[in-house]
């Protein structure tokens, strides 16, 4: 009880600061890590898991990748871009020597997911293919969820389960009334209580909490919006997929001939023999 009336308090003063700050503030920051099956460029599934960051108020919140954000934070400024590339050349030389892909500060994924409480709306930012980007607006409240009786311990905290249907997938999720925020990973959202655990059913995307606590940090907005074309849901979805099950001979032509004019040879990739066309994004019913 103590744990959830010091949180309950956090929002409320959280609330109360947000007319008086530039950017809203966060209440909690919550860290998930998201074991997931992607579709790479020779149409082939492979697994991947890092870590996503969610910093959420009762009016607000962001999900995104911490590690996107400050690759995309130097990419918004010549300066910037000046230090990304002394960085990621000093990365491939670390990986030329060690052959541990790791050391390149690769992206955990391009996606960011903006929930305003205030205006019942969602704002996503994705890739929609190779060098190209989009955004998109939807309403906030289209999950229609119904509260299970189970319960479970997640990070201590007394969690309900409760699942929906939603863009073609079926969900279960596991959301905690001792934190009062009807928030979640992603897009999932609506409880009353905040989702620390989520999987769809078919086992390849799931949002697992590895950390929460309180947070007053700033909720800033994307360093790179211009770069975004607004496009619908589905366009930006069939996009990526087009990429990614056809986007081999992009991918070597873009490595063949380099933007600072320079050409390197590479063997081309070999279209899979058995596609693993199953795999699919959080949301499927763009098909």
């Amino acid at each position: 009880m103590k744990k959830a009336l010091a949180l309950a308090l956090l929002l409320m003063v959280s609330a109360s600061c947000l007319a008086r700050n530039e950017y809203p503030r966060a209440a909690v920051k919550v860290s998930y890590s998201y074991p997931h099956k992607s579709l790479k460029t020779d149409a082939k599934a492979y697994d991947s898991e890092y870590q996503l960051v969610l910093l959420a108020s009762p009016s607000y919140s962001k999900f995104y990748s911490p590690r996107t954000e400050f690759n995309d934070s130097l990419d918004s400024t010549p300066a910037g871009r000046a230090q990304s590339r002394q960085i990621m050349s000093a990365a491939v030389s670390k990986y030329m020597e060690t052959g541990d892909e790791s050391v390149i500060p690769m992206n955990h994924g391009t996606l960011y997911v903006f929930k305003s409480a205030a205006d019942s709306i969602v704002t996503v930012y994705d890739s929609a293919g190779m060098m190209n980007f989009g955004t998109y607006t939807e309403p906030l409240a289209e999950m229609n969820w119904e509260v299970c009786d189970s319960s479970k311990t997640v990070l201590g905290y007394d969690c309900i389960m409760a699942c929906t249907d939603y863009h073609g997938r079926h969900w279960t999720a596991w959301f905690t009334p001792e934190v009062p925020l009807q928030d979640g990973p992603w897009k999932l959202c609506g409880l009353p209580g905040l989702i620390l655990e989520a999987e769809e059913s078919s086992g390849q995307h799931a949002f697992i909490a590895t950390g929460i606590e309180s947070s007053d940090m700033e909720i800033r907005p994307i360093y790179t919006k211009k770069k975004y074309d607004k496009m619908s849901r589905r366009d930006l979805l069939q996009a990526q997929r087009n990429y990614l099950v056809g986007g081999a001979s992009e991918v070597m032509t873009f490595i063949r001939n380099a933007p600072d004019g320079s050409s390197i040879e590479v063997e081309g990739t070999k279209p899979a023999d058995a596609p693993d066309l199953h795999v699919d994004f959080l949301e499927t019913d763009y098909h």
